[in-house]
């Protein structure tokens, strides 16, 4: 079957992917120039095309984007076409709706209303976009979950049903567009783990106008399926979490874990990068002016499928025209723990000094999320940061980014700012410039101890990325074995600061605050 996809967010990408796993033809598209979906399409094994292709594509057409943008669509090619609608309403993102918030009217039948000559099924609104890859099950299984589906064409709605089926879901029919509102945001079944039986419990006991709290639907998820016990992994005298390594195309989740199992590395924090296209970070989308929203393919992944392993932070740019709603959305998102903010230029300094990327900063420390810092002249900039937003973790990258002794002796300052964290990560650059780089290498985790307490310093491997010979083994070494640290300190360092700072699990056991 030909699948358009219209939409390259989450759940438009974790669509695509089922649909192509399954042997169907997928064309998918975003709201700006296909061939910013390049990254994309090679992740997915789709073909990319506007929107408007994408829907005459398709002889099931799926449309998930923001509520807010379904009137933008033009309704010719999706003329007779099956259409899945996963959108919902997010008053924050979407507006205000009192229609809707009352359930008087759903956002199903919207998308019918605007698009008069289409057969729209609503299904895929239910779920979260991390489930769509961990929940599928097959026919029969006890544990398979059910999801609702709603739609005024029967004919259609088997269709759809049929491809949840071929998915990994049962299906729970509520009939006609008018009763979508019984799994639309906040009601019983919206994005709860339901088997058939439960699903339809859930739906009869759905009441017009009362909606559970905001993000309720997210606790007590459960936990994905256990993954296979590997030989040699969790063993090792103690807990080390890299505090950053970047996942890209030539090495995969699983090789990772394989190495990560050999060094003993129990988690780590991805940061997402394979390369760059035309000057760009790649994965990404392509924004107006040329800047470009990365966007974490594999680490999401990585995470979904080995939650206890792998966590992310997400590098966010002050030229997003959606920056905020795109932070917290991201931020909902399986494995994120933070965000990363990189300065390449004198102009995105100057900018930063004159408050640009204020908005940024300000989502995060709302968010209580921390933001890893890189740029020349860090210091001076950390400082503005801090003095701006006191109630911000900001994570100093790379040894602060130090090219001379003097702005090593800059970043060992800025231990007296409480919301700093040192990440130790390419000391080789910053100490190459040293008359002993070795052996002011290892003075320099000292004088940083002294300055900032091991409690806010933590190693980070950086190794697909590291500028000298040295292997990932060697820098993991190079604390793990310093003469001059105690055990207490190694701990810190090697994992209890970045598990702390990032919210992760504390190995087996519960999130750590």
């Amino acid at each position: 079957m030909k699948i358009g996809i219209v939409g390259a967010g989450f759940i438009g990408r974790a669509i695509a992917a089922a649909a192509s796993g399954q042997g169907h033809e997928v064309m998918i598209a975003n709201s700006r120039d296909p061939r910013t979906l390049g990254s994309t399409a090679v992740a997915l094994g789709c073909a990319t095309g506007t929107a408007e292709e994408a829907a005459r594509f398709g002889e099931v057409v799926v449309v998930s984007i923001p509520f807010s943008a379904i009137s933008g669509l033009d309704p010719a090619p999706y003329e007779g076409k099956i259409v899945i609608d996963t959108c919902n309403h997010y008053p924050a993102r979407d507006g205000e709706d009192a229609v809707l918030d009352a359930n008087e009217d759903t956002t199903g039948g919207r998308l019918a209303q605007h698009l008069p000559g289409a057969r729209v099924v609503k299904a895929f609104n239910a779920i979260l976009q991390g489930d769509l890859v961990t929940d599928p099950r097959p026919a029969g299984d006890p544990e398979r979950r059910a999801l609702p589906i709603a739609g005024d064409d029967a004919g259609a709605r088997a269709v759809v049903a049929g491809l949840l089926d071929e998915w990994g879901f049962d299906v729970v029919d509520a009939g006609p567009m008018a009763e979508s509102w019984r799994f639309e945001r906040g009601k019983p079944g919206y994005c709860i783990r339901l088997d058939r039986a439960g699903m339809e419990q859930a739906l009869a006991a759905a009441r017009k106008g009362v909606a559970a709290p905001y993000g309720s639907w997210r606790r007590d998820r459960g936990t994905p399926a256990a993954q296979p016990a590997r030989g040699i992994a969790g063993r090792g005298a103690m807990d080390i979490v890299d505090g950053q390594f970047h996942l890209g195309l030539e090495h995969g989740t699983e090789a990772t874990l394989a190495a990560m199992d050999a060094l003993g590395i129990r988690a780590m924090i991805a940061y997402e990068s394979w390369g760059q296209i035309g000057g760009a970070p790649s994965p990404a989308v392509m924004l107006e002016g040329g800047h470009a929203r990365a966007i974490p393919l594999r680490a999401v992944e990585a995470a979904i499928l080995h939650p206890d392993r792998f966590a992310f932070v997400q590098r966010i740019t002050r030229h997003d025209p959606d920056l905020e709603a795109f932070m917290r959305i991201t931020a909902q998102s399986p494995g994120c723990r933070g965000f990363r903010v990189i300065l390449g230029s004198r102009a995105e300094r100057d900018a930063l000094l004159a408050g640009d990327w204020d908005r940024a900063f300000a989502v995060a420390a709302d968010l209580g999320l921390p933001v890893a810092f890189l740029s020349a002249r860090l210091p001076g900039l950390a400082r503005e940061i801090a003095r701006r937003f006191p109630g911000l973790t900001l994570v100093i990258d790379h040894c602060g980014w130090a090219g001379s002794t003097g702005e090593w002796d800059e970043v060992i300052r800025l231990g007296d700012l409480p919301g700093t964290v040192l990440k130790w990560s390419h000391p080789n650059r910053t100490f190459r410039h040293f008359d002993d780089p070795g052996a002011m290498e290892a003075q320099g985790l000292l004088d940083a101890v002294a300055s900032f307490g091991a409690g806010r310093i933590f190693w980070a491997s950086d190794a697909t990325h590291e500028e000298t010979r040295q292997s990932w083994a060697e820098s993991l070494a190079a604390v793990r074995y310093h003469p001059g640290l105690g055990e207490a300190e190694r701990g810190l360092i090697l994992a209890g600061t970045v598990r702390r700072v990032f919210g992760l699990g504390a190995p087996g056991g519960a999130a750590t605050g």
